[in-house]
């Protein structure tokens, strides 16, 4: 997982623009902070303690769940709630890994078989 860099390309720039001003993409969840700081200790912190996620595609994620707030989640354009997690996606690409806040409630974990670590579902 890259947690170096992480506002290396255009598109991290753009996604990071995209959850951290709200009015940016008012369907987008947003990080509770702007800063540069606290987005990469966000990133760091989903890779050393977040739970592993396998999508729809295959692609690995991985969600950390904070255990205070980390931003707010829209549906819409309309505030949903607040988040207190985090996901990071496309980890295993340097130009494209970013982070967004997500909640807690809509996960469910569970020991990987093959290798006993924890996995989200």
């Amino acid at each position: 997982m890259y947690t170096s860099g992480l506002l290396q390309s255009q598109y991290q720039l753009d996604k990071f623009v995209k959850h951290t001003l709200p009015l940016s993409h008012p369907f987008a969840s947003v990080f509770n902070t702007s800063g540069t700081g606290d987005y990469g200790n966000y990133v760091v912190n989903t890779a050393a303690s977040g739970a592993v996620e396998f999508d729809a595609q295959g692609r690995r994620n991985i969600i950390w769940v904070a255990g205070r707030a980390t931003g707010y989640s829209f549906q819409n354009g309309v505030l949903v709630g607040p988040t207190d997690g985090v996901k990071v996606v496309l980890s295993s690409d340097a130009n494209k890994v970013h982070a967004f806040p997500v909640s807690s409630t809509s996960l469910a974990t569970h020991n990987c078989a093959a290798c006993g670590g924890l996995i989200s579902t």
